[in-house]
């Protein structure tokens, strides 16, 4: 099973049940504002219930794929846009014999889609058309296509299984490299297994509190040494020290964030552009020191600048797709919710990516 297919909510399944309502009825899915203000008289704010959905894939498209989507720019919906179903809300529809129709004529179609695929292999210089069409496959299925204009509005937003046009109603596979499932629960199992990033590297653990002081100050010691001039800008007593203390809340864990992203930014690295300090820190040192590991401190500086990622989205909270590569990339869940653990977490990666910048500056010193 996969959170796609984990019991809905009641404030789920309500919205769910108003978009499904109106798309039986009327063969178009409802816009935002109709959503909204139905679910409004329930005393349910539409947005949040949306956002609430289990949801994969947003690091490929802003909004993920859910059971229930919406358009819109990013994570706000368009008032006239319209709210969707996908293939992961038909299971949940289960219990109607039209979602249950719709799903398998769907499921028919991706098959189709994967063995249409297999021309490729007998045309190794020109790309055969492998587009199938919905309606063909539609009567092969019945002889019929009663629900034609349904599944293809279902069709074009159902991107991890195809990709769609509306206007000629064919497609052929999307984000999946094959699709050939009988029933929702394989193909959701598919698109789980496909979508859902990798595990997160082990949470270092951090057992020195000064540890970070101290590789940013052998950091700042050895570039100085190279390049005469001081790196880092040491923060004022009270707010260093952060870096040396646990954490026991969000405030906290926030606090600290905070003031190591504020260290990082204010490198005193020569020019503008980036507008961080840490973000110019490469092409500086490439530039100056030809026999640089390049690679390593490209790492290291994209590591450290997941920090930032993290420190803005909890200072000025708005939802983006980065969030979830800046948490696996420093060995956190996403949400956190261990606080304690994450800034043990964020602080051991910190001064390893530190203490590899120091080791790469040294290296490479003339």
């Amino acid at each position: 099973m996969t959170a796609l297919t984990d019991p809905l909510t009641e404030e789920q399944r309500l919205l769910l049940d108003i978009v499904w309502a109106t798309f039986v009825e009327h063969e178009r899915f409802p816009n935002f504002f109709h959503v909204a203000y139905r679910m409004r008289k329930h005393g349910h704010d539409a947005a949040k219930v949306l956002y609430s959905f289990p949801v994969i894939g947003h690091d490929q498209v802003s909004n993920g794929y859910r059971a229930v989507g919406w358009w819109g720019h990013g994570f706000t919906p368009q008032s006239d846009g319209p709210v969707y179903l996908t293939m992961a809300g038909l299971y949940h529809l289960q219990h109607d014999q039209m979602a249950r129709d719709l799903a398998r004529g769907l499921l028919a179609y991706m098959q189709q889609m994967t063995r249409e695929q297999d021309r490729i292999l007998d045309s190794p210089f020109d790309l055969p058309d492998i587009d199938v069409n919905l309606g063909d496959v539609l009567k092969e299925i019945d002889g019929t296509s009663p629900l034609l204009e349904r599944m293809a509005q279902i069709a074009d937003r159902e991107w991890p299984g195809m990709r769609f046009n509306k206007t000629s109603l064919t497609g052929r596979l999307g984000a999946l490299p094959s699709a050939d499932c009988d029933t929702l629960d394989l193909y959701l199992a598919d698109i789980a297994a496909h979508l859902s990033p990798p595990a997160p590297p082990e949470a270092l653990s951090f057992t020195e509190p000064r540890a970070l002081l101290r590789a940013l100050n052998f950091l700042d010691v050895t570039y100085e040494l190279v390049f005469g001039e001081a790196l880092v800008i040491p923060p004022p007593m009270d707010r260093s020290s952060l870096l040396a203390l646990d954490v026991g809340d969000e405030a906290a864990y926030n606090s600290g964030l905070v003031v190591l992203t504020d260290i990082l930014r204010d490198f005193k690295v020569p020019g503008r552009s980036p507008g961080s300090g840490l973000l110019r820190l490469e092409e500086h040192l490439a530039d100056k020191l030809p026999a640089l590991d390049r690679d390593a401190v490209h790492q290291a500086v994209q590591l450290l600048d997941q920090i930032r990622v993290i420190r803005n989205s909890a200072v000025h909270p708005k939802p983006r797709p980065e969030l979830a590569t800046a948490h696996h990339a420093l060995g956190l869940g996403f949400p956190v919710r261990d606080f304690t653990a994450a800034w043990d977490s964020v602080r051991a990666h910190a001064e390893r990516a530190v203490s590899n910048l120091q080791e790469a500056i040294q290296s490479a010193r003339p």
